[in-house]
């Protein structure tokens, strides 16, 4: 595929479910390993889709935005990078998140069918950023980790 189908999923999660949906094939395998979840059921991947296509700026699910970052691949297999915001959104990871402006970025890895239909996915995102921007907790970064001093 290419960059212009990676907009075109993206846009899809703001329309509806159903109109993400339709760009995975029959038989796929859903993955995001941040939320530790794996479907394979249209069903369930309808379900969990379904909040991002929210329209409702009160309920508190949150009005989803997405960027691409940039797109790199061909007709059999591509690499999503992307950005993510939510607005008025009330709780996410759990956390209390209203009227905490947030965001974070990712990248998700299709593989594609003869159709043009994607039977593999599989997203990192960075929720340490999200944590970071909601909550007093700021873990500090390192490049290489911190060694004794002590021999074992």
């Amino acid at each position: 595929m290419n960059y212009a189908f990676a907009v075109k999923w993206l846009k899809a999660f703001r329309t509806s479910s159903e109109e993400v949906c339709k760009l995975y094939a029959d038989d796929f395998l859903f993955e995001d390993l941040m939320l530790d979840q794996s479907i394979t059921d249209k069903d369930d991947l309808h379900r969990v889709f379904a909040p991002y296509a929210n329209t409702d700026p009160e309920n508190g699910i949150g009005i989803h935005n997405f960027r691409i970052r940039g797109y790199v691949g061909d007709e059999k297999s591509g690499l999503i990078r992307w950005e993510w915001s939510p607005e008025s959104a009330a709780i996410f990871l759990g956390l209390d998140v209203t009227n905490k402006p947030f965001w974070t970025q990712g990248h998700t890895f299709h593989v594609y069918n003869d159709e043009g239909k994607i039977i593999r996915e599989s997203s990192w995102w960075d929720a340490a950023q999200v944590v970071r921007s909601v909550s007093e907790w700021k873990p500090t970064k390192t490049v290489t980790p911190v060694r004794s001093a002590v021999g074992v």
